[in-house]
């Protein structure tokens, strides 16, 4: 679930690949296909793959430089909790894992990700 200042709610499928160098988090909706690709790779920004109708998102440098390792800990440990203030924003990333599902909830500027992983 995707929401903007708290008021819209999207629904998406997420696909996330776990790999050693890059990994990729697919972002789709049904019967519409994919809405974006994020790719996240060692020592590099975050890449978005945008389609049609996607707006550039400016990813603060903190951020970019952490992003892959907090993904990690949040798919493969049990807990995750990061609280930041970057650049006056504050910026969460939030993992609970049990068994094979992981709820997650990352909230940064005016938006909010909320949802769970399955794995495979």
């Amino acid at each position: 679930m995707i929401s903007k200042n708290g008021d819209e709610q999207f629904s998406f499928n997420i696909n996330i690949n776990l790999a050693k160098k890059d990994s990729i988090i697919q972002i789709k909706k049904p019967f519409y296909g994919n809405v974006l690709k994020i790719k996240v790779s060692d020592n590099k920004n975050i890449v978005f793959l945008p389609n049609k109708g996607t707006s550039p998102f400016y990813v603060p440098e903190e951020i970019n430089r952490n992003f892959k390792y907090w993904m990690r800990q949040c798919l493969l440990s049990n807990n995750l909790d990061v609280n930041n203030i970057i650049k006056d924003e504050t910026f969460s990333f939030n993992c609970k894992s049990f068994k094979n599902k992981t709820d997650f909830n990352i909230t940064y500027q005016n938006i909010i990700l909320k949802g769970f992983v399955i794995k495979k």
